[in-house]
């Protein structure tokens, strides 16, 4: 039962993704300590599943997977974790499911989300008797603060399985904030309110009449749907949504992967597939996720990062006048470098001509001095390719120039079997260990912006340099990788090529097209790059397969649009005055700014974040303790 003394504390978390989720059973976890027996009301608010989400949902097809390792998933903090409230020890994805995994290691999502679910049930169930919980299946439209020392009407609970004990309080004090919902249902009041949407949808501008515009965002099966069989089609973007567009336009119509006896994948269509004439600003697809190395000889990755620790990273940002480019970025290449050699040494000595002590211990006297460094690579690595180019990595494809159409097909098809046997060959070590430094110093990057030693130049700084690390690390399982070679290979999928620009322009007769979606016509979307010049690929339908860039005046989220438009939250922008992503917000406490500079302190602002890995101390979980820590903590 509730506490019978005084009115209870409400608190909101809007969004019940993994990172809701997370937090509401940091919320739980720290209530006995923090807040006693005290009547405590704890509300929901997602028009999705709570724990899955949108994007974990469990009724989307089964060909969408993950891009993390089941076994690198878990929503429970175990001992590892460094934070105030108690650990909650727990199964991993793969741990828990009893579904196969792909391509060897990986979930489907529709399976990731019965996970998330479970969690979210699991926690909840086991909440102190003290809690009431509220699961509102709706999207929050407002927040409106309100002086009114009068109670808002009866508000039965969105879920009574999950709150018993009826209605909220009688009496409520005033300053509190009244939570508006999109279903009807009458207002709410919290004292403190958590932002957990993840990302968030931008609304696309619309096409002119008579072209079809899919996107941008996650891959939607209902719009692919509207894509005839054999239609030409416009793709922008080769990254993860690409992937999902892809699996299902050609094996969610019926084709089918086959291996022939060598071993190859090979791709045989059902007739029902369109054609995509895909691109990005590098013109190629991430890479996939490495093979974990069957070599004993390789090392087991570092305890933890040598050079780029949050310790050092902190030391010289707070320096008079220190930028994130100038003064950490050199540690992070310093520590990205050092374990693509410590690999390279261990598991290919033959490649190299200098003992690993004599190169280690120069390298730590070099490691921010880049020409030094560069001599004693090339003196200790004598091929080129092995050794450690960012930039190389980075832009694979700049300068390409090619003959013509299948001269440029042979090269993307070549660079991306070169890639695939780099990271799932015997020599993939090297490219194992880089992701795995890759994504340690990404959680250095992470704790240093959400702890406040980055203030918003910064933070846009370290963003803008780390992209490569999304790029490198983030990539889809490797037989999904594969198959996209087959495809291409069978003509399904052809490469526009790098910095790929996309126009609308009246269409040229004479253009392949189908019945539904000719090419010819009043208007097209044409496909250019430098790769080919003057060289055009036209259709009627434009597929945008990547995550809209920010745009605060587009957001298709009423509640971010309600609160910007008042001046409550304040988007971040660059020098040239174009969208960050980031709100304003105080530093640590993560509370959001106005327009007038006043910090917002019942509100938290959780931006979306990687899924931790277990035994990692990962920095999601000490930051959703803090976060927790904070709502239940003050008067």
């Amino acid at each position: 039962m509730n506490h019978p003394m005084g009115p209870a504390r409400s608190l909101c978390v809007i969004g019940c993704g993994p990172r809701g989720a997370s937090i509401v059973e940091r919320i739980l976890a720290n209530v006995p300590a923090l807040y006693g027996d005290r009547p405590l009301d704890l509300h929901i608010v997602d028009p999705y599943p709570p724990g899955a989400g949108r994007t974990w949902r469990t009724d989307q097809p089964g060909l969408l997977w993950m891009n993390s390792a089941a076994e690198h998933v878990t929503m429970y903090p175990d001992e590892s974790v460094d934070c105030a409230g108690p650990a909650r020890p727990g199964p991993t994805t793969a741990g828990w499911l009893d579904a196969p995994l792909h391509d060897g290691a990986y979930a489907a999502r529709r399976d990731q989300g019965r996970y998330l679910r479970h969690f979210f049930d699991a926690v909840t169930r086991q909440r102190p008797a003290s809690v009431r919980l509220f699961v509102h299946r709706a999207r929050v439209i407002d927040l409106v603060r309100t002086a009114l020392d009068e109670a808002l009407p009866d508000t039965p609970p969105a879920d009574t399985r999950t709150a018993p004990h009826g209605s909220l309080p009688d009496a409520l004090p005033a300053g509190r904030q009244q939570v508006i919902l999109d279903s009807g249902e009458p207002p709410f009041l919290a004292d403190r309110v958590v932002f957990a949407q993840g990302h968030t949808e931008t609304l696309a501008a619309p096409p002119p009449p008579g072209l079809l515009r899919i996107g941008p965002g996650p891959a939607d099966p209902d719009a692919l749907d509207r894509i005839p069989p054999g239609a030409p089609v416009v793709v922008r973007g080769l990254g993860l949504v690409f992937i999902d567009c892809l699996a299902l336009l050609t094996e969610g119509r019926g084709g089918r992967f086959v291996r022939t006896p060598d071993g190859t994948l090979r791709y045989l269509p059902s007739g029902r597939e369109p054609y995509l004439y895909a691109g990005s600003r590098r013109g190629v697809p991430l890479p996939p996720k490495p093979a974990r190395p069957l070599s004993s000889a390789l090392p087991a990755p570092p305890a933890g990062l040598r050079f780029a620790t949050v310790d050092a990273c902190r030391a010289r940002l707070s320096r008079p006048g220190a930028s994130f480019a100038r003064d950490a970025w050199p540690l992070v290449l310093a520590e990205l470098g050092w374990c693509h050699y410590r690999a390279l040494f261990a598991g290919q000595p033959a490649r190299t001509r200098m003992t690993w002590q004599d190169f280690d211990a120069q390298y730590a006297l070099l490691l921010t001095d880049a020409d030094r460094l560069a001599k004693l690579a090339r003196e200790a690595v004598p091929d080129p390719a092995d050794r450690f180019d960012l930039d190389r990595l980075a832009a694979p494809l700049a300068g390409l120039r090619c003959a013509d159409t299948d001269d440029l097909q042979r090269q993307l098809r070549g660079h991306l079997a070169e890639v695939l046997h780099r990271r799932t060959g015997p020599a993939c070590g090297v490219e194992t260990a880089l992701v795995d430094a890759l994504q340690r110093v990404g959680a250095v990057i992470e704790e240093l912006w959400r702890a406040g030693d980055l203030d918003p130049a910064q933070v846009t700084e370290a963003l803008g340099h780390f992209a490569i690390g999304t790029y490198l690390s983030s990539g889809p399982p490797p037989l999904r990788a594969e198959q996209l070679l087959a495809l291409a290979e069978a003509g399904v999928v052809t490469f526009v090529g790098p910095d790929m620009r996309v126009e609308i322009t009246a269409g040229t007769e004479g253009t392949p097209g189908s019945a539904a979606f000719p090419a010819t016509g009043p208007a097209a979307f044409r496909a250019t790059g430098p790769a080919l010049p003057g060289t055009v690929h036209e259709a009627r339908i434009l597929l945008d397969a990547r995550l809209a860039p920010p745009d605060p005046d587009r957001t298709a989220d009423p509640l971010l649009h309600a609160l910007t438009s008042r001046g409550e939250l304040v988007p971040e922008r660059g020098a040239d005055g174009t969208p960050s992503g980031l709100l304003q917000l105080s530093g640590a406490g993560l509370h959001p700014v106005d327009a007038h500079g006043t910090e917002h302190q019942d509100r938290i602002i959780a931006g979306p974040a990687q899924f931790p890995r277990p035994g990692t101390n990962a920095v999601y979980f000490r930051q959703n303790d803090t976060i927790a820590r904070s709502l239940l903590g003050g008067d």
